[in-house]
């Protein structure tokens, strides 16, 4: 019984490595290739656990052979995007302007009824309100409305709204995350006078987060909340870094384009 705990633990350790090391692809999506690679995976890793009479090295191989073969092939498709097609489905285009595509539906064994729940799954109650809908490589159904019957944004009402940025958390169960510290250039100086100002410890958060733009939420353990605008520090944060790389490479776009025309005109003269 321990010989089978321990082979099952080795296993398990085996193909949590060996799903990581594929990339979050095979957790979120499935295509055909990466659906027959986790298939065998399980069938593999279930000999040396359910037979005590087969050597582990007898799963363990196989396993490292089709991760090696899931990354070489993964490398190649992303070289080489033609290849893909060999192994996956291309992109089908289900629905245009409104018109269902019978001969595209009929092929993919897709029912009306099913299209039908897609749509509504998609908040949208009709099918003449879809400009496309295309079935991806992933077996999902992408659907895009009409410019009509889209939801106005913002910028279609013409309003002006500061943009606050993303939300990081900075303490979780009393843990400081270290990642979001440097991500936003924060230092435990900055943290430590924050928590002072409302006299709490590290130890006594349940959550802290801080968005971009400095607006920082608490809560304590015992259940009081703090929810604040404070200013963040002077040094870089993950926005500024954005923002610093994009007008970097607009100046050096700029500066390339200057430099061509100057070339140019030297020639002309």
């Amino acid at each position: 019984m321990l010989i089978i705990l321990i082979r099952t633990v080795l296993i398990y350790l085996l193909l949590l490595s060996a799903m990581r090391l594929m990339g979050k692809r095979q957790i979120g999506e499935l295509e055909v290739t990466d659906l027959v690679i986790t298939l065998l995976l399980s069938d593999i890793a279930t000999l040396p656990i359910t037979d005590p009479d087969i050597p582990l090295t007898y799963a363990v191989i196989p396993i490292v052979a089709l991760l090696a073969t899931e990354v070489s092939l993964s490398f190649l498709l992303s070289r080489f995007p033609r290849l893909k097609n060999l192994g996956s489905a291309r992109p089908n285009v289900l629905i245009r302007d409104g018109v269902p595509d019978r001969r595209e539906l009929d092929k993919l064994r897709i029912s009306a009824e099913e299209l039908i729940s897609e749509l509504r799954q998609k908040n949208i109650t009709e099918i003449g309100q879809v400009a496309y809908a295309i079935l991806e490589q992933n077996g999902k159904i992408s659907v895009i409305p009409r410019p009509a019957d889209r939801q106005p944004t913002l910028g279609d009402l013409k309003l002006d709204v500061p943009n606050e940025g993303i939300c990081h958390i900075l303490i979780s169960h009393g843990s400081i995350n270290r990642y979001s510290m440097r991500l936003l250039a924060l230092d435990d100086g900055w943290l430590d006078r924050l928590l002072a100002a409302h006299r709490c410890r590290a130890q006594q958060v349940y959550l802290m987060t801080v968005t971009d733009s400095g607006k920082v939420a608490i809560w304590l353990k015992n259940g009081a909340q703090f929810i604040e605008n404070t200013n963040m520090p002077q040094g870089r944060s993950h926005s500024d870094d954005v923002k610093k790389a994009a007008t970097a490479t607009s100046d050096t776009a700029s500066g390339a384009g200057q430099k061509k025309k100057d070339t140019k005109g030297g020639t002309r003269s």
